[in-house]
């Protein structure tokens, strides 16, 4: 990655890591009971939703003449995203989750990531943050000149966002506001001529949707 994008986004995830460890630390307290009048936090947290995603991101692919063909990824206004988060205690648990945005304009991009998620919930609202590691799958771009077909590599996510408790269903429904999300990417399609390359995507996500809360964490 670029220095100026590693200065960019180191604050963010000093403040995911921070938090997250921050409610790491308050784990102790997890057996103290909800406010009154307020559903004890979920045990498990369902999201689907949708999502928008904005790689930053070249690839160069030689040519049989010698040259050199830059192309960039572009950014895919329509993509599904889905998680499943287990709660271990009122603050910590793990997540597991599965983003797909396959029609770009000349790219595809799904991930799919597991990982560490945080939460602090208040009364009405819940802000989360996580962290994820896992696998992307990249196709593209592709033009007249060259093309690259689907391909895995590494990806590694952090972000976080903020859940607003509806009053449908008992409180078992919230309305994920925004979730916004840093990934990185990265895809080797070898060293082939109209079809190799590498990427390095620098990639801001952005996510709504609906959650749904199974379970409660009760007090011993």
């Amino acid at each position: 990655m670029k220095l100026r994008t590693l200065s960019f986004f180191s604050p963010i995830v000093l403040v995911a890591l921070f938090g997250a460890t921050a409610l790491f630390g308050q784990s102790s307290a997890s057996s103290m009971p909800a406010a009154p009048g307020q559903p004890s936090p979920s045990r498990v947290d369902i999201f689907t939703g949708y999502s928008y995603l904005a790689p930053h991101a070249t690839v160069k692919t030689n040519l049989p003449n010698g040259t050199t063909y830059v192309d960039r990824l572009s950014s895919i206004n329509y993509g599904a995203i889905g998680s499943v988060a287990y709660y271990f205690n009122r603050y910590m648990g793990g997540q597991i989750e599965y983003e797909n945005s396959p029609d770009g304009r000349n790219d595809g991009i799904s991930t799919i990531e597991a990982g560490l998620i945080g939460r602090y919930p208040m009364s009405g609202m819940t802000p989360f943050v996580h962290g994820l590691v896992g696998a992307a799958r990249i196709g593209g771009p592709n033009s007249a000149f060259a093309k690259h077909p689907y391909t895995w590599g590494p990806a590694l996510t952090v972000g976080g966002g903020l859940d607003y408790a509806l009053p449908w269903f008992n409180h078992h429904l919230s309305l994920r506001l925004f979730q916004a999300d840093f990934e990185y990417m990265h895809a080797d399609f070898g060293p082939q001529q109209y079809t190799g390359g590498r990427v390095n995507s620098n990639t801001a996500r952005l996510s709504t949707g609906l959650v749904w809360h199974l379970g409660s964490i009760v007090p011993p």
